[in-house]
């Protein structure tokens, strides 16, 4: 299957957005960051120069590490998000090792790794297009050989997200296969998934009418359904206004939750 991008897919068709109801939050706001015209514009730029993998500055602005092409929608798309807008990054520091049962190698991983580094730095997303994991450290640290990784934690509420994404590196590690209870489908994903088609719709120049047709009630394609469905009404006004706020940059809050 080919991935479809935002200018193909058919907002009518739920089928087009099924691999969102499994995905975590992170990807989730990817699929607003790459419908953002700003975003797509210097994202192509930079692509275009060849900078697929590499950490840039000019990244930043947009919460990424570095840019990933926005035809990449889920469960396609390997977004890295910077840590300051995205708290569940887990940091790490490379540190000896006594026993073989410590010794982290990523080559376990390899089949879901991403590995960027720099000079300074390394960023490692370990993801099955609709779950992810991520560790920062320097380089050193994702090098292999017959090195541990110290997890870096600090705090008590700041400590919250790095932790938890702890334990879902841990269980990854131990059964290669993330776990589901640690990665729990996200109750609001109906809702978000109807922002984004309402998002799509608008952008294909629908109306309320088909919108609220579409996603909420066939009998909003009858005559004089404002008054006849008020509700109807209320509900496409709502989720049109949602949706435009979403694309305006709430989305990020879907990272910080």
């Amino acid at each position: 299957m080919e991935a479809a991008t935002v200018s193909t897919t058919d907002w009518r068709d739920p089928a087009a957005y099924a691999p969102l109801l499994e995905a975590d939050r992170s990807l989730m706001a990817w699929e607003w960051l790459r419908r953002d015209p700003l975003y797509r514009a210097a994202a192509t730029s930079a692509l275009s120069r060849g900078t697929s993998g590499k950490p840039l500055a000019s990244a930043a602005p947009f919460g990424l590490v570095a840019f990933e092409n926005p035809d990449l929608g889920v469960p396609y798309a390997r977004p890295l998000w910077r840590r300051d807008v995205h708290p569940y990054v887990l940091r790490v520091l490379p540190a000896a090792s006594d026993t073989q049962a410590d010794t982290f190698d990523l080559a376990r991983l390899g089949r879901l790794a991403s590995l960027l580094t720099s000079a300074s730095a390394g960023h490692l997303l370990l993801s099955d297009g609709l779950r992810a994991i991520r560790l920062d450290g320097p380089a050193s640290a994702f090098a292999g050989g017959s090195l541990a990784l110290r997890y870096m934690l600090e705090g008590f509420e700041s400590a919250e997200a790095p932790l938890l994404t702890l334990r879902r590196f841990i269980a990854l590690w131990r059964t290669r296969s993330f776990a589901r209870s640690l990665h729990k489908r996200e109750r609001r994903a109906r809702r978000w998934i109807l922002m984004l088609r309402a998002y799509d719709a608008l952008t294909a120049a629908a109306d309320q009418r088909e919108i609220a047709r579409e996603l909420l009630s066939r009998s909003a394609g009858e005559r004089r359904w404002r008054s006849r469905e008020p509700s109807v009404r209320s509900q496409v006004q709502r989720l049109v206004r949602s949706a435009r706020e979403m694309a305006g940059g709430r989305y990020r809050n879907l990272l910080g939750q």
